[in-house]
């Protein structure tokens, strides 16, 4: 069935490259995107953020980065002041 959509333009360029990318049709990519809503939505699963940021064809490894944080304790604080240096 052809179905007409108004999109932006620049996610349309967006959704065309990554179609390339992944060796499919922007049909083909918009297709996969709705079954996982739909099969998401049928089985009474509510999508995480996470899962919405998720970029259909990338590994699993790819989203298990760690990205550690520094220590607060660890951080040296400089000391400042609000005064200023006119007498």
């Amino acid at each position: 069935m052809n179905v007409t959509l108004k999109l932006p333009d620049e996610m349309v360029r967006e959704a065309r490259h990554l179609a390339l990318d992944e060796n499919t049709s922007l049909s083909a990519l918009v297709c996969e995107l709705l079954e996982e809503r739909l099969r998401a939505r049928s089985s009474g699963h509510q999508m995480t953020l996470a899962e919405a940021l998720r970029v259909p064809g990338m590994p699993d490894w790819f989203y298990e980065k760690d990205f550690p944080l520094p220590d607060r304790n660890e951080t040296t604080h400089r000391e400042f002041s609000f005064e200023t240096d006119e007498d």
